[in-house]
């Protein structure tokens, strides 16, 4: 009887990982690069040059064509068709406004190795870094302007530094793992595993398996986007299950008056595991 209850658990433990499939099944890749400024005394025109002339729905537009775009664009388009990157890098009619409190994104399917080229349209200069690479799947680079001085015309190099929010994700991911380990063990209240014997065993074997578990999706966003975070994370949360489940049967003897320690495993990990979905969808800034 034990035996076809456990069963029938995991059936309906698999049947829930299907959610995040359903949810996100529409949405594509898209790796991004922002372009932040500091000490811009003016907002000017942003593109990205790339190694390619194709890029999904982006490309360099041939010679003697004109560009489908407002009457008031046309200069920019015609600007950065006209510079000539020494290395061969390519315009493909993405472009964007920005200036320090602003900035701009290539949001949908953003170059690997690129440039970043800035045109100031009241001089006619330009501004330029050296070729940099995207290097995480939502890169964020601040451009430093600090002694620059955009009526000088001509084309100026100037350095762009990567600026990704290590400190706001290693927030995210303690914030996740404290609330999950809280749900964790308010789900352990009612199967009677919160006593001293317990408790050690319940923190050590969250400690190890959440810790991994919250690392993991944190490094899956960071290479490859929330798509594949939210895709991974139900296989990740069912290794997590039958990891503690193992060591919660071996560690814990069933006794009377207390739930068996594969099913306390399985509705600590199914609450933790809905109670992510929650989260992220009310506080996505934790993932």
């Amino acid at each position: 009887m034990l035996k076809k209850r456990l069963l029938s658990l995991l059936g309906l433990f698999a049947l829930a990982l299907a959610v995040p499939f359903a949810a996100f099944a529409d949405m594509g890749p898209k790796p991004s690069v922002e372009v932040q400024t500091v000490g811009l005394p003016q907002s000017c025109w942003v593109t990205l040059l790339a190694q390619e002339t194709v890029i999904g729905p982006w490309h360099e537009t041939e010679k003697g064509t004109v560009a489908a775009v407002e009457p008031e664009e046309a200069p920019v388009v015609e600007a950065f068709d006209a510079f000539e990157d020494p290395d061969g890098y390519h315009f493909l009619q993405w472009f964007d406004r920005v200036r320090d409190d602003s900035p701009a994104t290539w949001s949908y399917m953003a170059p690997r190795h690129f440039k970043i080229l800035f045109w100031f349209p009241e001089s006619g200069g330009y501004a330029v870094t050296e070729t940099l690479d995207r290097y995480a799947y939502s890169a964020v680079y601040r451009v430093d302007f600090s002694g620059f001085d955009p009526a000088a015309g001509g084309v100026q190099a100037v350095a762009a530094q990567k600026n990704y929010d290590y400190a706001g994700e290693l927030l995210g991911l303690a914030a996740r793992f404290v609330l999950t380990l809280a749900v964790e063990l308010l789900i352990a209240l009612p199967f009677g595993y919160l006593k001293r014997q317990h408790l050690r065993v319940l923190l050590i074997a969250n400690l190890v398996t959440q810790l991994a578990l919250n690392l993991a999706l944190n490094l899956t966003c960071y290479f490859s986007g929330a798509l594949a975070m939210w895709l991974l994370y139900p296989l990740l949360e069912l290794a997590v299950f039958i990891v503690e489940a193992v060591v919660f049967r071996l560690a814990f003897k069933p006794e009377a008056g207390k739930g068996h320690p594969v099913l306390y495993a399985f509705a600590a990990n199914a609450a933790s595991y809905a109670f992510g979905l929650w989260l992220g969808n009310l506080v996505p800034e934790l993932f």
